[in-house]
């Protein structure tokens, strides 16, 4: 960050937190070339592209596990290699937008809205770090690099390689294969480097990389099997030995296509042979679709939100064992806020004072003319509406300086009375 005078850049106040811009300024030695930014890219390894098999998923696993000297790159890099599997990155982005989806909203401590606060946070970078916080759950951890700032606006966030980080020991490595190489402390720049766990450091992917390999395989064996027995068998009989005829035979062989036809000699006998066999494909469907359905039951504890198949009573039981699951994704993403990301925000002069916390709810589904008929009810025996909650609940600004009547007169309804908003 430069030593520039810090500009204002919201309506609210800045927290006197943010004020020691030296130690603000303190950014994680990351540059490579002469500028006044810092590059993550100095971190950054070659992705290794090659099939990965069981072997090296139990390799990886005896890496990541040394007590002494902890490496993640090579489990990392299988869990991306186990993420292009439709199915698993399928299943943890249900998982993902299940809490993204839904209102984050900033509270005072007597448990009110702060709609002007929670704008604060209405923007892509956060959304993007309540992403990487749920994914720490598959990955293990996340780590955040906040590399454009000024008191009370963060611009800019940009993701560290999981690769290189080394969760144990809280450091960065350059170079992601070498633990006992040249690193940097996370702690050491507390405001720069947002570290994010929400579960433990492994990941939920450890357990579910294998069944992507032996799913590849059976994709692989599948398709071995289409080609050998897949298209019918042309055999070619012929009593006539020249070079010359054996050319000309494999040449009709080989352009036998759509609608082909051939001139052959008497002597020559063509036979196609067909595969009987109508069900062979069971065996490789069959292990694909109780490999996915392990998936699905690792990743949201159950099947039949993802699958096919079971009773409309199943089919809500399952549905409330997901909600189960995002009810407790929801409660860690708050918990990680409240207890840490919010102190961050404070030291980057965000006006988030002592008290305030953030509340994850569902989106309104209510209709808005059931809304006004509930409102309308409450009017009618004696309850008035808060000026807010009619212009956050219908989006309309009222003018409280020239209110059209600050004295209502009663309604006489009767209960055969519907409104006609909407209509």
């Amino acid at each position: 960050m430069s030593k520039r005078k810090n500009k204002k850049n919201n309506t609210l106040k800045v927290s006197t937190l943010a004020a020691n811009t030296t130690k603000l300024a303190k950014k994680p030695p990351l540059q490579t070339v002469e500028s006044n930014k810092y590059e993550v890219d100095y971190f950054r390894l070659y992705e290794s592209l090659y099939r990965k098999e069981i072997s090296d998923w139990q390799q990886a696993r005896i890496a990541r596990h040394d007590p002494f000297n902890p490496l993640t790159y090579p489990l990392q890099q299988l869990y991306k290699d186990a993420m292009l599997d439709n199915h698993l990155a399928g299943a943890i982005e249900n998982r993902i937008l299940r809490v993204v989806n839904k209102q984050f909203i900033i509270k005072n401590p007597d448990g009110k809205p702060d709609f002007e606060r929670t704008q604060l946070i209405r923007t892509r970078w956060f959304r993007t770090l309540i992403r990487r916080a749920l994914e720490s759950k598959f990955y293990g951890y996340s780590l955040i690099f906040i590399q454009e700032a000024s008191q009370g606006n963060i611009a800019k966030i940009i993701d560290v390689p999981r690769e290189n980080v080394i969760p144990e020991k809280g450091i960065i490595l350059k170079n992601g294969l070498d633990p006992s190489g040249e690193s940097i402390k996370i702690a050491d720049y507390p405001y720069h480097l947002v570290y994010i766990q929400l579960a433990d450091a492994i990941g939920k992917l450890e357990q579910v990389a294998p069944l992507t390999i032996f799913k590849r395989h059976s994709w692989a064996a599948w398709d071995e099997f289409e080609q050998i027995f897949g298209v019918p068998l042309r055999i070619a009989r012929t009593m006539i030995d020249t070079p010359k005829h054996k050319a000309d035979l494999q040449l009709w062989l080989e352009t036998m296509g759509l609608a082909g036809y051939i001139i052959l000699d008497k002597r020559v006998d063509i036979d196609i042979k067909e595969n009987n066999r109508s069900d062979a494909f069971n065996v490789f469907a069959q292990k694909i679709s109780l490999i996915n359905k392990e998936i699905s039951k690792a990743i949201l504890g159950q099947t039949m939100t993802m699958d096919d198949g079971g009773s409309y009573s199943q089919a809500e039981i399952h549905l409330q064992t997901l909600d189960d699951i995002t009810n407790a994704d929801i409660t860690d993403v708050e918990d990680w806020f409240n207890n840490y990301f919010i102190t961050i925000l404070r030291g980057w002069g965000y006006d988030l004072p002592e008290g305030y916390w953030l509340d994850i709810v569902a989106n309104a589904s209510v209709n808005p003319a059931e809304k006004i008929k509930v409102d309308e009810a409450l009017m009618r025996n004696g309850w008035n509406l808060d000026k807010d909650y009619i212009e956050q609940t219908y989006e309309v600004k009222l003018d409280a300086d020239n209110p059209r009547n600050n004295q209502p007169q009663a309604l006489n309804y009767n209960k055969k009375t519907e409104l006609d908003f909407f209509v």
